[in-house]
């Protein structure tokens, strides 16, 4: 066989080789590297997204039960105690009254008048803990009509982590205690 007739063939195995072969595994690797930056940067955006729009709806429900307690305490003198079945909550699809003062959801739960979040006596207050992987978010509105803290929003970092204190500076916030934030 000539020489020509060799350099040929190995030519022709190389060009089928290269039409045939993978990748190198230095390849794969900076490709792997690459999507392994790009999820630990897009993940904790993505988190912090979802959050914000979950509170987005919480702040919503939390208005149409605080705007349904106000129209019960202008039609009565007073606030309901504990009783929620005497409020209209219209626009809360999909919610079940759970024991008193209690409001289920499907993904939420809502606290009327007090749990963690009444200061002091005759405080009327919706409030409203949710827990994702990364901490405890809190949000609250004061009733028109109470002693302290008269038709004022909250949103609490519950657990000290980032994203909590994030989220709730996100949203407005202006802190007055070491996890309290006051919205406008």
């Amino acid at each position: 066989m000539s020489k020509i007739n060799q350099n040929m063939r190995s030519a022709k195995k190389n060009s089928v080789k290269r039409l045939l072969g993978g990748f190198t595994l230095i390849e794969l690797l900076v490709v792997v590297l690459i999507i392994g930056i790009l999820s630990a940067i897009a993940v904790p955006q993505y988190q912090r997204a979802v959050l914000k729009s979950r509170l987005a709806t919480v702040q919503a429900n939390v208005k149409a039960i605080a705007q349904a307690a106000e129209v019960y305490y202008l039609a009565n003198g007073h606030y309901s105690n504990d009783d929620l079945s005497v409020l209209d909550i219209s626009g809360l699809e999909g919610c079940a009254f759970q024991e008193a003062g209690k409001i289920q959801c499907a993904n939420s739960s809502y606290d009327y008048n007090g749990g963690p979040y009444a200061q002091g006596a005759g405080e009327h207050v919706v409030g409203y803990v949710t827990k994702d992987g990364k901490g405890v978010i809190g949000y609250a509105q004061y009733f028109q009509h109470t002693p302290l803290n008269a038709n004022t929003r909250r949103c609490m970092a519950v657990t000290n982590t980032g994203m909590s204190h994030d989220i709730c500076k996100s949203m407005g916030g202006v802190k007055i205690d070491n996890n309290k934030y006051q919205l406008p």
